[in-house]
């Protein structure tokens, strides 16, 4: 007698972004192929495709899939806000694991030109058009990419020296500046 083995699209799902999670991690975008994926996760490499449509899709899932939304910190008063980031990246929650998959995933895939598009296209669409958006000022998407990118090197530079050498208030008065700076 054959043994079935009972559907679920949720595990499967699930079992898939893991495992490509785990390997676009390990081997990078471009070295890593959707057999190892399927072998990792104990399914059949057309499923993938299925689920996914394709390895760049995927990628994109899994980079949504292990990505924050940042926008919490920006609610509230634009006075305020460099207050708010500096609290944010110098006293992180205490499991900032999460956090630190999509940073490795977008370090880890940066020399692939179309991994990097779509961590651009991710990181554009999740951050810099919101924030630029409640920026409402001049020069508002480059503000929003800067900022983006001193978060990004905060978090990083956080995981190596917590704390880092920067003090909050000293931070928060120089994050203010740019969001404050009309030109």
């Amino acid at each position: 007698m054959t043994e079935s083995r009972t559907r679920n699209a949720t595990a499967t799902r699930k079992a898939i972004l893991e495992a490509a999670r785990n390997q676009f991690l390990k081997d990078g975008y471009d070295n890593t192929g959707l057999r190892a994926i399927a072998a990792e996760a104990g399914i059949d490499a057309a499923l993938i495709c299925r689920y996914f449509g394709s390895k760049k899709q995927l990628f994109a899932d899994v980079l949504e899939s292990t990505s924050e939304d940042p926008m919490q910190i920006f609610e509230g008063d634009k006075e305020t806000c460099g207050q708010r980031i500096a609290r944010a990246l110098l006293d992180p929650p205490p499991d900032t694991s999460h956090r630190m998959l999509f940073l490795d995933l977008v370090t880890r895939s940066s020399s692939s030109p179309e991994a990097s598009w779509l961590a651009h296209q991710h990181i554009e669409k999740q951050f810099v058009i919101p924030f630029a958006r409640w920026l409402d000022c001049q020069n508002a998407t480059d503000k929003a990419w800067l900022i983006g990118s001193i978060l990004m090197g905060s978090i990083i530079m956080n995981s190596i020296h917590p704390a880092g050498c920067v003090a909050c208030d000293k931070l928060a008065r120089m994050l203010q500046s740019i969001i404050d700076d009309q030109g």
